[in-house]
């Protein structure tokens, strides 16, 4: 099974790359859009939101979907529909036409996220050691990509009506390329012998659960990319490029900590690591909200991007292995809940900012970090509830696996 499974592995992490590579070509064609369609800060707010809005709808179809044909299909047919939505937004003439357009982005991101996400689940089981969150860091790796690729041709002067649909083209076409490595679903079926939930209504209880813990996670990541600059320029009087240095150390532990969350995890367990991500979190935007000096809220920033950074990929671990029959539909609703929080987090900081400073505001996202690092007892009966992978046996936070790595139905202890 072994080649089977790097196979599936190495297709995973294209899918995860082509994401973030799709995503970010667009987000660095915003400001041209704007510029171009003459669109007002609101409009593009609400265009903004129809990706939003497709997104959060097509989640929720998308569990269904991979319940009934597999991760490996919805994740296939979304690869190659996510970078052919780019072409839409190239050609707009109008906020209406925009808009359209937005909503099938969001919409094909959507599927794309909880499916290949799924995909990342079932490939882990096949392996004696967690692999998820460096799928997290080449999604990371691939917006650094498509910002730098899009910034490059931007300044090249190439006309957005040439580089998104040739970038739409190049990324469809590896996503293609990719799908027949996927693990199908009887491969995936194989992969795990998961627990089915009983009559007691638990799947539910914790899918919604551990996506509470996904939203207050991503409510500290929405809170980092749209308030970490502007709360630098007020609180030190930063220029607009030492501002920009508050979201960048932030997404640079968080792509760091992704990179090496696997092996973290295989040592400490899944439990420990999120409980103690939670804390560092605490900490470092303990030093945001109350330093008031520029290197003490940068270094708060790295904690905080550090500390949250392995947190979703263990989520969505727990959650798509509660069951074998309902994954996509736990998966799905974690996913969605964590989006939200990443959706309505910097607004709701913007609110209470308004009515007092930002500083007070931020106290938001900084509570929100406790509850998660209070979450531990909760991912070890998400993971007594269904199965794991072996890493967390390794580290003695077995959650409900023998040491071997196979479910038994009496949870374990915690070193």
């Amino acid at each position: 099974m072994e080649p089977r499974s790097a196979a599936a592995r190495a297709a995973v992490f294209g899918y995860f790359g082509i994401n973030g590579t799709a995503l970010a070509l667009w987000v660095a064609h915003v400001p041209d859009i704007k510029r171009d369609l003459d669109l007002s800060p609101l409009q593009l707010g609400a265009a903004l939101l129809v990706v939003a809005g497709g997104a959060l709808v097509a989640m929720q179809v998308a569990g269904r979907l991979i319940d009934r044909v597999g991760s490996a299909a919805v994740t296939r047919i979304s690869g190659v529909l996510l970078p052919l939505t780019l072409v839409g937004p190239a050609f707009a003439p109008s906020l209406m036409w925009l808009a359209v357009a937005l909503a099938l982005l969001g919409a094909a991101n959507g599927l794309m996220d909880v499916s290949m996400n799924a995909q990342a689940v079932e490939v882990e089981r096949l392996y004696e050691r967690p692999i998820m969150s460096a799928f997290h860091a080449v999604f990371s790796v691939g917006g650094v990509v498509g910002a730098g690729l899009g910034a490059l041709l931007l300044s090249l002067d190439v006309s957005r009506e040439v580089s998104l649909p040739v970038a739409a083209v190049l990324l469809a076409a590896a996503a293609a390329a990719t799908g027949g490595r996927l693990l199908g679903k009887a491969e995936s079926a194989d992969a795990g012998d998961v627990t089915e939930p009983g009559a007691t209504g638990r799947l539910p209880l914790l899918a919604t659960l551990l996506g509470c813990v996904a939203f207050s996670s991503m409510v500290v990541e929405g809170a980092a990319a749209d308030w970490g600059g502007v709360h630098l320029q007020e609180t030190v009087d930063a220029d607009t490029g030492v501002s920009a240095l508050a979201y960048a150390a932030f997404a640079v532990a968080m792509t760091t900590g992704r990179a090496l969350g696997d092996r973290v995890v295989a040592r400490y367990g899944s439990v420990s690591v999120v409980r103690w991500g939670g804390a560092t979190a605490v900490a470092g935007l303990a030093l945001v909200v109350w330093s008031g000096s520029l290197v003490p809220i940068l270094l708060g920033w790295l904690l905080a991007g550090a500390g949250v950074a392995t947190v979703v990929p263990q989520i969505f671990t727990a959650a798509g292995n509660l069951s074998t029959d309902q994954s996509g539909a736990a998966l799905a609703r974690a996913a969605t809940l964590g989006y939200f929080g990443f959706l309505a987090g910097p607004p709701l900081v913007g609110w209470l900012a308004d009515l007092t400073d930002l500083s007070t505001a931020l106290l938001i996202p900084l509570l929100l970090a406790v509850t998660v690092a209070l979450s531990g007892p909760l991912v070890r009966r998400a993971t007594a509830t269904g199965t794991v992978p072996a890493q967390t046996a390794a580290a003695g936070d077995t959650g409900g696996l023998s040491p071997a790595g196979h479910h038994t139905n009496e949870p374990t202890g915690e070193k």
